[in-house]
């Protein structure tokens, strides 16, 4: 039995398959045909070899596919299913690109910086640094009011001098000192929120409510 004659009984012995797998399997058939003839062999000694129909045509392809340089196939496979290249990758044009746009925010940037910087000169730091000055006073006040026992010890050690009238007026100097400490403590609290608040004022109105 030839080539031919092999080929045309396998076909119609596997007829009843399904077409794909009756292809694979002619397909490899001619795989086995292609290698042997490569070897050197004949036709009839490679039917030999297959043992078709003789014995089931499948184990006898494992074992005559062993040999070819696509490796071991194994049932269900086709011979050059890793050679199929992969489908075409279709091309998409990249985005356009957006002309450049001049900054607009430059020139407000600009604008708000001159008009702050005149305020702030004219009108904020003279403010704030009275207000620094007030309390800078306040405590200096405070601190020399809360002294006046001390002076007093001072005083009387000094020259001998001590009457009750200057006892009474230390007492009262340190009672006014004590409020205008407290005074003092609330005073900086508010200045410092102020201070906080302005600079933060300042900060959002340069940067724009536009940039976060």
């Amino acid at each position: 039995m030839n080539k031919m004659e092999f080929m045309d009984k396998m076909s119609a012995d596997l007829a009843p398959l399904p077409e794909h797998e009756r292809n694979e399997l002619l397909v490899r058939c001619e795989e086995c045909f292609r290698i042997g003839l490569e070897q050197g062999k004949t036709e009839e000694e490679i039917v030999a070899e297959l043992g078709y129909p003789a014995q089931p045509a499948e184990p006898r392809f494992e074992q005559s596919y062993a040999g070819s340089p696509y490796g071991n196939v194994p049932y269900g496979s086709a011979p050059f299913s890793d050679r199929v290249p992969p489908p075409p990758q279709t091309w998409t044009a990249p985005a356009p690109k957006r002309p450049h746009e001049p900054n607009r925010d430059v020139p407000r940037f600009i604008g708000v910086g001159i008009l702050l910087l005149f305020l702030n000169l004219t009108l904020a730091i003279p403010v704030f640094a009275a207000l620094f000055s007030a309390f800078v006073s306040v405590c200096i006040a405070a601190l020399i009011t809360l002294l006046a026992p001390l002076a007093l010890a001072v005083e009387t050690s000094l020259y001998g001098e001590f009457t009750n009238a200057k006892l009474m007026m230390s007492l009262g100097m340190t009672g006014i000192g004590m409020i205008l400490a407290d005074l003092s403590l609330l005073f900086s609290k508010g200045l410092f929120r102020a201070t906080k608040a302005y600079a933060g004022w300042n900060y959002k109105t340069l940067k724009g409510r536009n940039q976060r």
